[in-house]
């Protein structure tokens, strides 16, 4: 009898300790899920970083107990972190309980900035880098046998950006090499989910007679209206859109070589319901280019104003930025040129998503102003990138419209708009 109570009490202790591990595993689920995945704080500040919210300090105390910013600072759950922010960047840090490591999340070290709000609906112009891949078929040879000599080995969403070691920028280009290459073996140098690759490709002669093909579909550059969100007066850095520029028929974020903001001409505005999303329409006039694109990224397009004499708003005085712990739910507006001239419309933001800053829908907004309601029913397509004001600083921009309820969208936290456009200017 003993022997089976001794055994009964080990399996005891073993159901308590694997239900102890089952709980502990459960807490730091439920820990890293409620944590966020970015701070940010000032650059050039003593901040206190606690559990995804950063509270700028200047006392003593704080500052003597302070660590530098670096790569892999801990931040533990209960007492937080006492930081000295310097050079702006992206840093490594994490979470910590009981000295265990919880989650790993990105410290945002921004600069204060004193930038011009534009809300200028402008031209945008995306120069693909190489060509892009739209889909692959068959066609029909010389026979009359339908062949797809490059199924299998192009898909949708390439980027094309030489064949045989020339480098191809056009589909014209592309065009002519494949058509004119007498049915010998190409190689393409492709970029594919942000890789380079190499494939082989045998071209066959069209049944039309009218040269080689190897069954895709290509295009080159695509255009469209956005807003100007904001140029930096120390560098002439621009801002616009507030997330990227995906290719319609492939769903990818385009991979740019550069590109153009041009002015441009509102000729109409369409507006939103519920189920169909409203747009502006109008024409980008290309003889007044104002701006180079350098990067188009999943928080919007950046680049450099190349003629201040031709860009929209850069006699307004700057306004001071407000990172993401300094935004609150409530009134605010954006500035938007949909009537006419730049002017400000009352929204009313709605919630705000601590958890991941980087995102194009960091914060949820709704309009409230009857005449941009009037007009236009709520967000349309356009005004993506108009910025948003709260408390007299710049703090994002519109980036979404809520296809059931256009009166409703989602914004981005200027933070990262400002990150993007350092990271611009560092790749150029």
């Amino acid at each position: 009898m003993d022997v089976i109570k001794v055994i009964r009490d080990v399996f005891k202790r073993k159901k308590i300790f694997i239900y102890s591990m089952l709980l502990f595993f459960l807490l730091f689920s439920i820990l890293s899920q409620r944590l966020p995945k970015h701070i940010s704080v000032y650059e050039n500040s003593t901040a206190h970083v606690g559990v995804g919210i950063a509270e700028e300090e200047n006392t003593a105390v704080i500052e003597n107990s302070a660590v530098p910013v670096k790569d892999n600072i801990e931040i533990d759950i209960v007492k937080g972190a006492d930081i000295v922010s310097a050079d702006s960047g992206i840093y490594n840090a994490k979470y910590t309980f009981l000295g265990i490591p919880v989650k790993n999340v990105n410290l945002n070290v921004v600069p204060k900035k004193d930038l011009i709000v534009c809300g200028n609906i402008s031209g945008v112009v995306i120069e693909t880098k190489g060509v892009l891949v739209l889909g692959t078929g068959k066609i029909k040879d010389s026979e009359g046998n339908n062949v797809s000599p490059c199924s299998g080995i192009l898909k949708s969403g390439d980027s094309v950006l030489s064949i045989d070691g020339t480098t191809v920028s056009t589909k014209e280009e592309f065009t002519d090499i494949v058509s004119q290459s007498g049915g010998k073996s190409l190689k393409l140098g492709i970029l594919r989910d942000g890789e380079n690759i190499s494939a082989d490709i045998t071209p066959v002669m069209s049944g039309d007679n009218d040269g080689y093909k190897i069954g895709c579909w290509v295009r080159d550059d695509t255009q469209g209206l956005g807003t100007l969100t904001f140029v930096n007066p120390e560098n002439n850095t621009f801002g616009a859109l507030g997330h990227g520029i995906y290719d319609v028929d492939t769903n990818t974020l385009m991979s740019t070589s550069g590109g153009v903001i041009t002015a441009s001409e509102v000729t109409g505005v369409k507006k939103g319901e519920k189920g169909a999303p409203g747009e502006v329409s109008g024409s980008l006039n290309k003889d007044r280019v104002f701006g180079s694109i350098l990067s188009n990224t999943d928080e919007g397009i950046y680049g450099i104003i190349t003629s201040v004499s031709l860009c929209p708003s850069l006699n307004s005085e700057p306004m001071e930025t407000a990172i993401s712990k300094d935004v609150h739910t409530g009134k605010a507006y954006i500035k938007s040129d949909i009537m006419g001239k730049p002017e400000l419309y009352e929204i009313e933001i709605e919630n705000i998503n601590r958890l991941d800053i980087t995102s194009d829908k960091s914060m949820t907004v709704k309009i409230t102003d009857e005449r941009l309601l009037s007009a236009t029913g709520g967000i349309i397509q356009g005004m993506s990138g108009s910025p948003i004001i709260q408390d007299n600083k710049l703090i994002g921009a519109l980036t979404h419209v809520f296809v059931n309820n256009p009166q409703k969208g989602y914004g981005i936290f200027i933070d990262n708009m400002l990150l993007e456009s350092d990271k611009a200017m560092e790749n150029k």
